[in-house]
Order: structure tokens, then C-alpha cells, then sequence
């Protein structure tokens, strides 16, 4: 073999091993292109429920459920209060660690009644009840919204620090209004339940009525707030005024 004929050979097995050196290493540089993980982009998650924070709670500011209704025994009114009862708030019992069992709600004949049943021991209080323009939630303090003309707070107090997971231990916010077309008729329009933070809990209401009463009834213990029906208010605060000046002659 000529030395021109060896020189050609040895200049192209150069040239190839010079490319496929320069085809590893493109190949090493970039690699496969990266698979997306499930868990990072989410894949395999579900959304939470509207109304929900994704905590077991509901959100205050989304939309409101059914409320459970009122028993026979909450139907009773033969023994109901006069009207502005419970305006100045009351003490709970001492020592008592109650948790909120159940919340009902529905309609009387002039008046929206809503009712928290309590499990353990003693009565539950609640301070004077304020009509306020905005309420928020106990604790984290997110905005409360609800319907109605007005918004009643009432701070309860005598719960339990700790409040169980279970019926009843989540915030709940119930819609109220019967949906009849009969607008403005409604004591209650929607009522939001902030349970137990440090012994206390709290009730946003959304009212047609600046008429009301709160009081507690046994076996079970309970909370009542009654609402007057917008179209009941002037007759039953004209009998509430009726009745002070009595007492004041």
C-alpha cells in the first residue's frame, strides 16, 4: 500500500470517530425530555366542593345549603318569650363545655326561628346581640356575608376550647328563604354558624326585621333566635313600644 493511500485511511477513520464523538456528546448534553410529574402539576387531585376551604369548613364567602328542619318540640311556641327578650345578652352557665350538636331552622307564622342544639354539660350565654354592616369570621377574620336587609351577630359563649370534628362542628351557612316569590317577607333570609373558638361561638344573620329575641329552652339544651317577618315588624314593635311605655307610666 502507498503512503498516500495509508495517509487517506487514517484521515477518514479521524473524521469518523471525531463525529460520532461529537453525536455522544449531543445526545449526553440534552437528553431525554423531562416526564411532568402528577404530583407536581396536580393531575391526579380533586377541586373541593364549592362552598368548602378544603379544611372540612365553609367557605363564607360561597353559597349556602339547605337548614335541617325544626322538630316538633322546636314548632312549640306556647311558651315563647315577648319580643326583644335576650337584647341584653346572658351569662352562661358556669362551668359549662358545650358543643354545638345541630343546627335547625324554618318558619313560623310571623317569624323565622333558627335553633343550635347543644351537647354536655350546662347552658350556653351569648353576649348583646349588634346590627352591624360587615361581619367576619372568629379567629381568621374573613368577611361574612349574607341576604337580607340587615345582619344581626350574636357572640354565644359557654362552648367547649376544643370543639369535635363531627355533626355540627364545621361553620355552616343555611339558606332560609322559602324561594315562593314572596319577597321581603322572610325574618331570616340566611344565617351563617361560626362554631367554637375559645369557648365562644357565633351566629351572622341576614334579616328583612330588626325585630328579634333570643333565648334558651332544656331538654336538649338549646339556642333560639327568632326573627320577626318584615311585614310583622311595625305591628310587633309598635307593641313593644306600647309595652316600655307601659312600664314607665
Amino acid at each position: 500500500m502507498s503512503h498516500r493511500s495509508s495517509a487517506l485511511i487514517l484521515a477518514m477513520l479521524l473524521s469518523g470517530a471525531l463525529t460520532l464523538s461529537a453525536c455522544y456528546e449531543d445526545t449526553e448534553a440534552t437528553g431525554p425530555a423531562p416526564v411532568e410529574s402528577t404530583a407536581a402539576s396536580g393531575g391526579s387531585s380533586t377541586a373541593p366542593d364549592e362552598g368548602s376551604t378544603g379544611s372540612g369548613q365553609a367557605d363564607p364567602s360561597k353559597g349556602a345549603t339547605s337548614a335541617s328542619p325544626l322538630d316538633q318540640q322546636d314548632q312549640d311556641s306556647s311558651n315563647d318569650p315577648d319580643w326583644e327578650i335576650g337584647g341584653e345578652g346572658e351569662e352562661a352557665a358556669e362551668g359549662s363545655a358545650l358543643t354545638i350538636a345541630e343546627v335547625r331552622a324554618g318558619s313560623h307564622d310571623g317569624y323565622s326561628r333558627i335553633v343550635l342544639e347543644f351537647e354536655g354539660e350546662g347552658t350556653p350565654g351569648w353576649r348583646a346581640p349588634e346590627w352591624v354592616d360587615s361581619a367576619s369570621t372568629m379567629g381568621k377574620g374573613d368577611p361574612i356575608t349574607v341576604k337580607g336587609d340587615h345582619t344581626l351577630v350574636i357572640h354565644g359563649t359557654g362552648t367547649a376550647s376544643i370543639q369535635p370534628t363531627g355533626q355540627g362542628s364545621g361553620q355552616q351557612r343555611l339558606d332560609l328563604d322559602k324561594g315562593d316569590g314572596d319577597e321581603g317577607d322572610e325574618g331570616i333570609e340566611e344565617a351563617f354558624v361560626d362554631p367554637g373558638f375559645e369557648g365562644e361561638f357565633q351566629v351572622v344573620l341576614g334579616t328583612d326585621s330588626q325585630t328579634y329575641r333570643v333565648f334558651t329552652l332544656s331538654d336538649p339544651t338549646r339556642l333560639v333566635i327568632d326573627v320577626a317577618d318584615d311585614d310583622q315588624q311595625g305591628q310587633d314593635g309598635q307593641g313593644d313600644q306600647d309595652h316600655h311605655d307601659d312600664d314607665n307610666s
